[in-house]
């Protein structure tokens, strides 16, 4: 049987399928961790715009809406036999949408990437401060993230299939329990002095969701994760959207609850921001919400740097990045991300009008629309997306029935191919009425959303 290295599995695994080796549940946790990041912070801040009771139900719409996109993404690209998001939207749109795509993305993931390092920075140098006064370094929130960045974070980013981050993201969406146990202890303390009414309609409904639509955004990750599977079926990647559903659902509107109904009309965008700084038991809420953001940066990095790779043209549907320009790559961003989460302090309005322009398009707009778009697509071309895959399989038996083995020289333990291959399920993708009615939905109320959330923003003083 045929052999490949870790880096030579990576790299495929990075951009055609076939070559997935993690099960559901671990391409759900790296879809849980991408998609409950720093927009849980502002989830109680969104529950009071729309409303208690309007929030719940808007709440359940909104991540139900997002995993019919996930859905529907993957279903559009399998018509075509296309596994890259900007790729896919291209053959749609042409052009100008391959360009319109990376623009959003880069706005999506590097809002998301740029608040997550904002969060560290307004928790872990207080808490180093608080705890440990005997230096005076560790309260620099600058050195502090300078550090972080280098030793923790970028490590992480070098890899080039989101893959290789699933176990990090394990530890990461195991951080949130301790989060929200520590809000549900705490919570309760301060709520006497705040006014938390259980009104159905919020003064800001269209704000609400747009920031609901960012804390339940991961469509940008969607194919990514999907090239990670072992078994690329309809039916493991619908059972990984369900359980990243699930457990991203009750842990973001526990959270969600625990902190509008502790501060009321009082809550922060910054969930935290409402607790002293001298709390114990919040901070260690507070520590769990730094260490989980330093393990998600990265989930955002990889998409932020595809799009940027994408638009310099390193990468194409005919070749990768070389060595030198994902690595150059890497540095450059890291060292861009880190020096404006330095200096930009505020999740304030970000939390909206990312929401409200970027994950709309990305979660409900596009997705919707590539799945319209290629409803038509016929059998033949699907087959031909089958055979090329076929073709392309690593198991490459010579003459003889054995098999050849690729090396690169870096003495990377190998990675046997099983002898049977793996599985690639590219549906017939039939029209089915119900989801293209669904689909035209989806589009109109991303339309909608984008445009009264960001007058919303765009109008507050």
């Amino acid at each position: 049987m045929d052999t490949l290295t870790n880096e030579e599995r990576d790299k495929l695994q990075a951009h055609q399928p076939g070559y997935g080796s993690r099960s559901a549940t671990e391409v759900a946790f790296n879809l849980v961790n991408a998609t409950v990041g720093a927009g849980i912070i502002g989830l109680p801040y969104a529950l009071y715009h729309a409303g208690f009771f309007g929030g719940l139900g808007l709440s359940v719409f909104v991540s139900l809406a997002s995993q019919v996109g996930l859905y529907m993404l993957i279903v559009a690209g399998q018509r075509v036999g296309i596994y890259k998001f900007a790729t896919l939207v291209e053959y749609v749109l042409g052009r100008p949408g391959f360009h319109f795509l990376n623009a959003m993305i880069l706005t999506q993931a590097g809002g998301a990437c740029l608040s997550y390092v904002i969060l560290i920075g307004d928790t872990l140098p207080v808490l180093l401060g608080l705890y440990l006064p005997q230096y005076p370094s560790l309260s620099d929130r600058s050195g502090v993230l300078i550090f972080i960045s280098i030793f923790l974070i970028f490590p992480l980013n070098l890899f080039r299939s989101i893959g290789a981050l699933a176990r990090w993201s394990i530890i990461s969406v195991l951080c949130l329990p301790i989060i929200i146990l520590t809000l549900l202890i705490r919570a309760p303390v301060y709520s006497p002095s705040h006014a938390a009414e259980l009104t159905l309609v919020g003064p800001d409904m269209f704000g609400a969701i747009a920031i609901m639509a960012f804390g339940f955004a991961c469509s940008q990750v969607a194919f990514n994760n999907f090239l990670a599977l072992k078994e690329q079926t309809s039916r493991s990647w619908t059972l990984a959207i369900i359980i990243s559903a699930i457990i991203s659902y009750l842990m973001s509107m526990s959270f969600a609850i625990i902190g509008y109904l502790s501060f009321g009309k009082d809550v922060q965008p910054n969930l935290f921001l409402n607790f002293p700084a001298d709390d114990a038991v919040i901070n260690v809420g507070r520590f769990a919400l730094g260490f989980s953001m330093i393990l998600t940066v990265p989930m955002g990095f990889y998409v932020c740097r595809d799009a940027i790779q994408k638009s310099l043209g390193f990468e194409t549907p005919e070749k990768q990045p070389t060595n030198y320009q994902h690595y150059g790559t890497t540095i450059a961003l890291s060292v861009l991300i880190t020096v404006l989460g330095i200096y930009i302090r505020s999740v304030g309005k970000v939390y909206s009008l990312i929401g409200g322009v970027a994950s709309t398009t990305l979660t409900y707009i596009l997705p919707a629309a590539t799945y319209l778009a290629t409803r038509s697509v016929r059998g033949h071309l699907r087959d031909e997306a089958k055979q090329g895959l076929l073709q392309n399989s690593v198991r490459s038996y010579n003459s003889t029935g054995e098999s050849s083995t690729h090396s690169n020289g870096d003495n990377q333990p190998p990675v046997v191919i099983e002898e049977e291959p793996v599985v690639i399920d590219l549906d017939d993708g039939a029209p089915c009425w119900y989801l293209d009615l669904t689909a035209g939905l989806l589009v109109i109320w991303g339309l909608v959303v984008m445009f009264f959330a960001t007058k919303s923003v765009l109008t507050q003083p």
